[in-house]
């Protein structure tokens, strides 16, 4: 290296200024140091980086700039800026120059044209300096030639789509936070829309029937929530001027503009649904008009297995009709006794369901720990003791009737399990990974408040709802006292011993009539079966009437202070007393008293002349 300095202390210099003239030397050095660093540096960053004055003079740029555009460093001095760009983009450059000398930064998005005729598009952002008095715009470039590409493709994939979307005859939309934000025109013209406007940004529930609002909402619910990866749905929906129609269809999740999305797509299923309907009323009132021919004047207070002739009943029977024509699911309410499982049984033997099987399932019976394992089954394999594979409720009800006793003493994890099994996105039995499904209608039953249940958070709302669709409530016995004397007759037939027809006394059924009969019909068959047994008459509230007057007797003896009565007396008295207490089960009706009695009926008009019944 050339030796600069000025001279040593032995010419007689100045120390001190020899020292500053050093130290001088030193920082020069340096600021050429970290010049050399600087432009290396500047040279060697990725992207175009460069620096011009405000006549477009270029003064600075990096390696890439050359291997870009492909002028060499000696060729960019001769050329201007403005011919690596053409058209609008020329344009567009100029004026962003002129924006970054006036506000000091600026952005732009050009395609670069390199020597070779390349054109690659490029964005541009900038600043302005002024250096020594003179203005400067510092720019850098990063091509973008692979986000266009993608964007391109994203533009084109969606036009194809929009395009599929719209031409298709199935109605589809995206749903965002329960407002539709796409619609093809086969979905707006199934809701009686022409214009797409008058639809997009709506409120989807607007357009649901209200009974059918608590079953969207929970549908959206379990796809957003992933608790449902497809979800069928058939529900009835509203048009514009209040006209409902039947929409059928299946919802998914999808991810649409960065945001989770619900796509749905559905179909007009109104008239079909509407002659199902139809065909269901025909062949429920076929039904109905089956069971009044079978029916003899006998057994025209019975239906199937429940006796009753009192209007309360009545209600109940066609309420079973109404509910055998359709496939709702049905919730019998009634207190302990009452015969909530004849109501289910007969429900099921007159629907469509008839031949498949009907599986009882007593809620508050199962432990807690074996309740999911006895709805949804199990692997072999699953627990300690589960040797074999075996099938769950579900699996046992499929294409018949599930009876749920007691359906308040579910837990909530087990109601919304059957909630997804009801709705058709299946279960899985314990120890397994594979969906079952099964088709099974609900028939529930309890004697709790469920409404009641629900706002104490006991019960899921969703899942009252959806058993809550056609409810049956049963009358207390106390109600209906008028059917007592037949429910009697009808217990007597079952449990009399022998081939005779045991019977009961006037008062007896008088006595049975005044009782409340808390423990309702089964208390009332316990009662009967202990007076066939015991011969007297029990009841198990402790201020209830007692009566051990077993052959109605006691009340035709004579006074025991008489002492002029002879035996023929005694005699005719019972006889009397017998056969008044026989007509009037009977109501007066000759022959079934002479054959209750076991007598013709030429006997009894004798006998009943004879005693002065006549």
């Amino acid at each position: 290296m050339k030796d600069r300095r000025i001279g040593g202390a032995g010419d007689g210099q100045d120390p001190d200024l020899c020292r500053r003239v050093m130290q001088l030397e030193e920082a020069i050095c340096g600021y050429e140091r970290r010049s050399t660093f600087f432009e290396l540096l500047i040279k060697s960053l990725p992207g175009l980086f460069y620096a011009f004055d405000d006549k477009f003079e270029l003064h600075m740029w990096n390696k890439n700039v050359e291997q870009v555009t492909g002028y060499m460093a000696q060729e960019i001095p001769e050329h201007s800026l403005f011919e690596l760009f053409d058209g609008e983009d020329l344009t567009l450059i100029r004026e962003s120059i002129q924006d970054v000398f006036r506000t000091g930064q600026g952005v732009a998005e050009a395609v670069l044209i390199t020597k070779e005729g390349r054109r690659i598009p490029y964005f541009f952002t900038g600043v302005s300096a002024v250096i020594e008095g003179t203005p400067y715009l510092l720019g850098m470039g990063l091509d973008i030639s692979v986000l266009k590409g993608a964007e391109a493709a994203l533009l084109e994939s969606e036009a194809l789509y929009r395009t599929f979307a719209a031409r298709m005859t199935e109605g589809v939309t995206l749903i965002q936070q329960d407002r539709f934000v796409f619609v093809n025109n086969a979905f707006a013209s199934m809701l009686g829309l022409t214009d797409l406007n008058d639809i997009l940004g709506q409120d989807v529930m607007q357009f649901v029937s209200k009974e059918f609002e608590m079953y969207f909402r929970d549908l959206f619910d379990s796809i957003l929530n992933g608790m449902s990866s497809e979800r069928f749905f058939q529900a009835r929906w509203v048009r514009p001027k209040k006209q409902e129609i039947w929409v059928e269809g299946r919802a998914n999740l999808i991810q649409w503009k960065g945001s989770p999305t619900v796509l749905l797509t559905a179909r007009d299923i109104t008239e079909t649904k509407l002659r199902e309907i139809s065909m269901q009323e025909e062949a429920a009132y076929l039904r109905r008009e089956n069971v009044t021919l079978r029916s003899s004047i006998k057994d025209r207070y019975r239906f199937g297995d429940i006796i009753g002739k009192s209007s309360a009943i009545q209600g109940v029977y066609e309420l079973i009709l109404n509910s055998a024509a359709t496939g709702a699911n049905v919730i019998i309410y009634g207190e302990s006794g009452t015969g909530k499982e004849l109501v289910a049984k007969a429900i099921h033997q007159m629907s469509g369901r008839s031949a498949g099987p009907f599986v009882t399932v007593n809620c508050a019976a199962i432990p807690d720990n074996l309740i999911e394992s006895e709805f949804f089954g199990y692997k072999k394999g699953a627990f300690t003791g589960a040797v074999s594979d075996k099938q769950g409720y579900l699996d046992q009800a499929d294409g018949g009737t599930l009876f749920l006793d007691e359906v308040g003493e579910l837990s909530l994890n087990l109601q919304a399990k059957l909630l997804r099994a009801i709705e058709g996105g299946g279960y899985s039995p314990v120890g397994g990974n594979a969906t079952r499904h099964s088709d099974f209608r609900i028939i529930a039953a309890t004697n709790k408040n469920l409404l009641e249940y629900t706002r104490k958070g006991l019960m899921r709302e969703d899942f009252f709802y959806r058993i809550h669709i056609i409810p049956i409530e049963i009358p207390p016995l106390r109600q209906r006292k008028e059917d007592i004397p037949l429910l009697v007759e009808h217990f007597m037939r079952i449990y009399s011993p022998g081939k005779r027809l045991a019977q009961v006394s006037g008062h007896v059924l008088e006595a049975l009539q005044h009782y409340d009969w808390p423990g309702n019909v089964r208390e009332l068959q316990n009662v009967i079966q202990r007076y066939l047994t015991v011969k007297r008459i029990d009841f198990l509230s402790p201020a209830a009437p007692e009566t051990h007057d077993v052959f109605g007797c006691a009340r035709a003896l004579p006074d025991k202070n008489r002492k002029d009565l002879k035996l023929h007396d005694y005699t005719e008295n019972v006889e009397k007393a017998v056969i008044t207490e026989a007509l009037n089960q009977h109501r007066w009706n000759k022959s079934r008293t002479a054959s209750a009695l076991m007598i013709s009926r030429k006997t009894l008009q004798r006998k009943m002349k004879r005693l002065g019944l006549v």
